[in-house]
């Protein structure tokens, strides 16, 4: 025989057939299931029949409890990919038909997402959510909250009880009597829209101290520091400067250049 005669088995196809569904559906619940229905494959012959494992071997394949391989079969059963016959004191034998069409999946997936833990779950909920409604304290409208026009034309008033607004003094509150504030009234500037006068070429702040301007061309700090006579050191009694000592002329008091201005201004020439 050619590999062109060779003919898939209906467990080989039934295989395939349902993990080209989980692609396709790409549900977390369809993969558990078809696991469950994979496992229950390999015990099958070639034409799809005489599979008869157990609840608790599927269970311990597919790494879940037994109660989740009831509900899987119970869902192929359902899209039409698994049959069951029971046997009287033994496990059920299983068939495996393969699909011809589209499977639908979420008419019967709630047997598996339908559960007893998750039922629990929901109802917990519930009555948390009800004893958290019962614990909080019930809410009323309040009547304060009803304006009426005022009949007089004035501002509005607020209902301070009562069901005659007639009753009720305009512009009051339940209580004691509301009167308009005269600081309320806002009136336009005269100056515009923009009150603040601008603050370039003025003092922002008048009632500071300006500091003056110092006299140009100024001193230098070192140059001042050098025309300033310094303690210890004698000064020219001719020119006010200081004078460097000599050791050879202590009891000097002048400049040379001040003793002899000529020689000075001849040097200098």
């Amino acid at each position: 025989m050619s590999s062109s005669d060779r003919v898939q088995s209906v467990r080989n196809a039934w295989i395939n057939a349902l993990r080209a569904e989980v692609l396709r559906t790409a549900m977390p619940e369809v993969a558990r299931v078809v696991t469950v229905g994979v496992w229950i494959a390999t015990y099958a012959d070639a034409d799809g029949g005489g599979a008869f494992p157990g609840r608790e071997t599927l269970a311990a394949l597919s790494g879940c409890s037994q109660e989740t391989v009831t509900r899987s079969v119970k869902v192929l059963m359902g899209v039409g990919v698994l049959t069951r016959k029971r046997r009287p004191n033994a496990s059920s034998v299983y068939q495996l038909l393969v699909p011809t069409a589209r499977l639908d999946w979420q008419a019967h997936l709630h047997h598996v997402t339908d559960t007893r833990q998750r039922r629990a779950y929901a109802a917990k909920k519930a009555q948390q959510f009800a004893e958290a409604r019962e614990v909080e304290a019930p809410r009323t409208a309040s009547v304060d909250v009803v304006r009426t026009a005022s009949v007089v034309g004035g501002p509005d008033s607020v209902r301070g009880g009562g069901s005659d607004p007639m009753e009720t003094p305009p512009d009051s509150v339940h209580g004691r009597p509301r009167k308009a504030s005269t600081d309320a009234v806002r009136t336009a500037s005269v100056a515009g829209v923009y009150q603040y006068r601008p603050t370039s070429g003025r003092d922002p702040y008048p009632d500071h101290n300006m500091a003056d301007h110092s006299p140009q061309p100024q001193t230098r700090e070192r140059e001042a520091a050098e025309n300033e006579p310094q303690p210890g050191l004698p000064c020219c009694t001719a020119c006010g400067d200081r004078m460097i000592p000599d050791p050879r002329r202590p009891d000097r008091t002048r400049h040379a250049y001040c003793e002899h201005p000529a020689d000075a201004e001849r040097n200098t020439a």
